[in-house]
């Protein structure tokens, strides 16, 4: 007589298949999961310049309601090699760099935070002459009417890099921010 049915070692085998299947599809899921945050992150990068751009050329104010006004420098936003957040402020010194008492926001600053393990691993700036420089921190300004774009407190054709990196995989992400204050990810359509 002849019974059907799975033996012992059929059964041994296809947990293993199964399990190894799992295990591949899972640490897939969190590299793709990694990546997308990293992408996202870099485009809400890009997000938060165009707004303080924006900003600049809509002459948005800052301060109490009884005394808002806008800012004689334009807006801004600062970042720090090695930090892992940036922040958007209002030029009042109108010396086309962030100051200490800027950061404030009575007069209209917001830090931006990356996710977990995010920093900028390096800033760098692409002089006139193509020299590319690493810098400890990036200030660019936006100031109406025109737009006029100040890179650490310079208008000139100098172009900014970013570059956004994921500790946790050491995957980067490049953003470019030209000298008329156009933002992209390299590498996005």
């Amino acid at each position: 007589m002849k019974r059907s049915g799975f033996t012992l070692i059929e059964l041994i085998v296809s947990m293993a298949i199964i399990t190894m299947i799992t295990a591949i599809f899972l640490v897939n899921y969190r590299s793709t999961t990694r990546r997308a945050d990293l992408r996202l992150t870099a485009q809400r990068v890009v997000s938060d310049i165009r707004l303080t751009q924006n900003y600049a050329l809509g002459l948005m104010s800052y301060g109490a309601n009884e005394n808002k006004v806008a800012p004689a420098g334009g807006w801004g936003v600062v970042f720090d090699s090695g930090s892992g957040e940036y922040s958007t402020f209002a030029d009042i010194t109108p010396n086309h760099v962030y100051d200490i008492g800027e950061g404030e926001t009575d007069y209209g600053a917001l830090v931006h935070n990356l996710p977990t393990n995010f920093i900028f691993e390096s800033l760098k700036i692409k002089q006139t002459n193509g020299t590319i420089i690493s810098v400890p921190k990036v200030n660019i300004i936006f100031l109406p009417p025109d737009p006029k774009v100040f890179i650490n407190a310079s208008e000139s054709n100098q172009e900014v890099e970013l570059t956004l990196k994921d500790q946790a995989s050491a995957e980067t992400k490049v953003i470019k921010i030209n000298f008329l204050g156009l933002a992209e990810v390299v590498g996005e359509e």
